[in-house]
């Protein structure tokens, strides 16, 4: 306990120690601040995209203007003009990257990024064209003729339209990897509230299971027949699967398909001759895996209303075939003449909504008729 509150502590003093930088920190660079201090993996895409973008330029100066420098020197001074640029270069583009992250999702305040983008394009255009006549054309160029005017408008639209370049890329980058980022955490919210739905349905399912089971065994105990050890030894076996087997997100058909053969001789100790039932399967893999506890339930279902203390002639069908990853489950029972209660159609609607889940493109067909129920499922398990 003291471990998770000197962390706790630890963390709400780092927040704050944040909350106070930024708030004494011009917001830019607070934003890349932030970046640098918290994001390494995201700091490291950064430093790549500026060496890349200077070498980028610094080919597409050497190829296209001539230079009186020799050989490799030539490569050194386009490389350090490049770098020298980026002292205007690189707080435009983040500063437009705040204006992006502050203002871009409000479609009203979206002016005053045109308005502020512009301003600050000018400024810095400006800004360039001193750099260049004071210090890149005498100092690292070694210019010693005439420069012209400090600032003019072709070095301003030149410069303007350089900055437009630069900044136009680094913010799409940084528009497709927010979104990019945006749908993997929406994905992950998705996922994780499907998970949380499918361990609340199977919640609901296990113990229903396991009352309709102890339910036979009880029936078998009033009785006092021999066969109460066999049931109990069975069940055991079925408590054993679904408490340790089914916290996996899928298990081994034929894992499933044991489930289902143990519940039917289970249900076959109960009723004996008075209930039919055929079970059949017919698997080119059995090791392929589904979703654990999908097929129990109809199958549960099936000796629910088609089995009857009374009855001597209840038949059940199971069939179960899997050819090519298509799995066919066909379920047929008939039907006593007992009313159907709410928490069986609950059930029904509990398995329909994790087949949604688990597999959206499952066909499943339920007849009712009031002789028969027929349950006809197809999932493609590739």
């Amino acid at each position: 306990m003291e471990t998770g509150n000197s962390s706790t502590e630890v963390n709400l003093a780092s927040t704050k120690k944040m909350i106070r930088y930024h708030s004494l920190t011009p917001l830019p660079i607070g934003y890349f601040w932030a970046m640098v201090r918290f994001d390494y993996p995201r700091l490291r895409n950064h430093v790549f995209f500026w060496i890349g973008y200077v070498i980028f330029k610094a080919f597409l100066n050497i190829t296209s203007e001539e230079s009186v420098f020799p050989g490799w020197e030539k490569i050194q001074v386009a490389l350090v003009v490049q770098l020298s640029f980026l002292v205007i270069k690189v707080p435009l583009v983040y500063t437009c990257f705040f204006l992006l992250e502050q203002y871009g999702h409000y479609p009203s305040r979206r002016w005053f990024i045109a308005l502020g983008t512009a301003i600050l394009f000018i400024v810095a255009a400006l800004l360039m064209s001193v750099l260049n006549h004071t210090f890149i054309l005498p100092v690292i160029l070694q210019y010693t003729g005439s420069t012209g005017s400090l600032v003019s408008v072709n070095s301003i639209f030149y410069y303007f339209f350089v900055l437009f370049f630069v900044c136009a890329i680094a913010c799409t980058i940084h528009l497709v990897r927010r979104q990019n980022r945006i749908q993997v955490h929406s994905l992950a919210l998705e996922k994780e509230k499907t998970e949380a739905e499918l361990k609340y349905l199977k919640a609901q399912i296990n113990p229903h299971f396991l009352f309709n089971t102890l339910n036979n065994i009880y029936s078998l105990a009033r009785k006092s027949t021999p066969q109460t050890a066999d049931a109990v030894l069975k069940l055991s076996n079925l408590m054993r699967f679904m408490l340790f087997e089914t916290r996996q997100a899928t298990i081994v058909l034929q894992d499933e398909l044991r489930l289902i053969r143990d519940y039917i001789e289970l249900e076959r100790l109960r009723y004996g001759n008075r209930l039919e039932v055929t079970y059949e399967e017919h698997l080119d893999d059995p090791n392929q895996r589904i979703a654990p506890l999908l097929l129990i339930h109809f199958v549960e279902n099936a000796f629910k209303h088609g089995a009857s203390e009374s009855r001597s002639d209840a038949r059940i069908k199971i069939l179960v075939t899997l050819k090519n990853g298509l799995l066919i489950a066909q379920i047929d029972n008939t039907k006593t003449s007992v009313p159907e209660v709410a928490s069986n159609q609950m059930g029904l609607e509990n398995i329909k909504r994790q087949l949604e889940l688990i597999y959206p493109q499952h066909q499943l067909s339920v007849q009712n008729s009031p002789d028969e129920f027929r349950v006809h499922l197809t999932l493609n398990l590739k």
